[in-house]
């Protein structure tokens, strides 16, 4: 059987856990994984570059991984204006 808890520790061990919650919710996911991509892009095309003089695909591969990171925020931005009633643009109605 559990033990009930007084509201006022049940409150605080809550509170205490809130901040927690918090800060991983507001992490922004889609930042981050530019950055990983972005720096990817930047050692592979440095190994392309030095290791097998190849500026042509390293150039390439900078190219590529900008051009991912388009396509990707295009379609993030079209999804969370659909999902936003007061958005401008697109909206999940069109």
């Amino acid at each position: 059987m559990p033990i009930q808890l007084r509201p006022k520790p049940r409150a605080r061990a809550q509170a205490a856990r809130w901040p927690k919650f918090e800060t991983i919710t507001s992490i922004d996911w889609l930042a981050l994984w530019g950055l990983s991509i972005g720096f990817c892009a930047i050692v592979l095309a440095g190994i392309a570059d030095f290791m097998a003089h190849d500026n042509i695909g390293a150039a390439y591969i900078l190219v590529g991984a900008a051009g991912l990171g388009v396509v990707v925020v295009a379609g993030w931005r079209e999804r969370t204006q659909a999902r936003r009633p007061g958005a401008v643009g697109k909206s999940a109605t069109d």
